[in-house]
């Protein structure tokens, strides 16, 4: 497989759950916010299996990493099986319930509306940071706020659908053909990323989704901050 570095470059319940393992919190008065990365687009693109990607580096790096993921299946997320005491209480009325045991931590609640609240993202990465103190948060979807993201393309007319979107660092095709075409259209991002293709800065940079590599090695770069 030839290689491309191409240059352009809701529902209705919130279920976490969160490991309370030995790995070292931050520490108390550290005001620093987490690093956020969102990885974005339609059915089926592969986002969550990307995101699992990059959670695994950032632990292998050292990472205390948390996840926020927007169910966008239709209907309410997978519950634990009824039988579980914390479901029965659940399926019984509890605007929420919480079970802890052996490490381990199970939250579910019940928003106020079905529809998205306004402020909804940054409530849960309030959750999140209070609970986990984490050094990085990705999210999968909301891909309409403004935190830097990953956008998985499949086809051309994915990417004018996703052509509003804000804060795009990079941009994942699902084969090398569609890479390369996406690495020639103009100005495909609609806001200026921070870590662009450095000969074009309003193009983010393309990669097919089967370079790995270069995806990973583009990742831990982003997490130090480093220049693209």
């Amino acid at each position: 497989m030839r290689k491309i570095r191409r240059r352009s470059g809701e529902d209705s319940g919130i279920r976490c759950t969160g490991a309370q393992d030995a790995k070292k919190r931050r520490r108390p008065g550290d005001t620093s916010e987490p690093k956020r990365l969102q990885i974005v687009g339609f059915k089926n693109s592969g986002k969550t299996t990307l995101a699992e990607s990059l959670l695994r580096t950032a632990l292998g790096l050292g990472w205390r990493a948390s996840t926020i993921k927007h169910h966008g299946h239709g209907g309410t997320p997978d519950l634990p099986p009824q039988p579980t005491d914390a479901s029965r209480f659940f399926e019984t009325g509890a605007d929420s319930s919480i079970v802890v045991g052996d490490g381990v931590m199970l939250l579910q609640g019940r928003q106020r509306s079905a529809s998205a609240q306004p402020d909804e993202l940054n409530a849960l990465i309030r959750l999140t940071e209070q609970y986990a103190q984490p050094d990085l948060i990705l999210i999968e979807g909301f891909k309409n706020e403004p935190f830097p993201k990953i956008v998985l393309v499949r086809s051309l007319e994915d990417q004018e659908a996703l052509r509003s979107l804000t804060n795009i660092e990079l941009i994942v095709a699902i084969d090398d053909d569609l890479a390369a075409q996406l690495s020639q259209i103009p100005k495909i991002s609609a806001a200026k990323a921070p870590q662009t293709c450095p000969n074009d800065p309003l193009r983010p940079l393309v990669y097919a989704r089967q370079q790995h590599g270069e995806i990973t090695a583009w990742f831990t770069r982003w997490l130090k901050g480093a220049s693209i």
